[in-house]
């Protein structure tokens, strides 16, 4: 029953802070980058989409990126995780 009670109260902490977190950060967002892909996306890239021109063709050597560091780091756990039978 405690546990629930805290868990509860935790849960109630977390959403007022990320009400909270919320109302402070609309005084933050700027409109430039969105108004400079929806006027230059189809001249730069083609697309008709503005989220495919974004994560294809802004974005597509981050997303290589981002994809050859995932491959490497699987690698590494594969090969780190790997039991040896053999005794010394």
């Amino acid at each position: 029953m405690i546990k629930k009670i805290v868990l509860s109260l935790m849960l109630i902490v977390l959403l007022i802070h990320f009400y909270i977190s919320i109302n402070e950060i609309t005084g933050y967002i700027d409109d430039t980058s969105k108004e400079y892909f929806a006027q230059n996306s189809f001249l730069e890239t083609g697309s008709e989409n503005i989220v495919s021109a974004i994560y294809l063709d802004y974005r597509l050597f981050d997303s290589i990126f981002e994809a050859s560091i995932l491959l490497i780091v699987v690698t590494g756990i594969i090969f780190i995780s790997k039991r040896d039978d053999e005794v010394i």
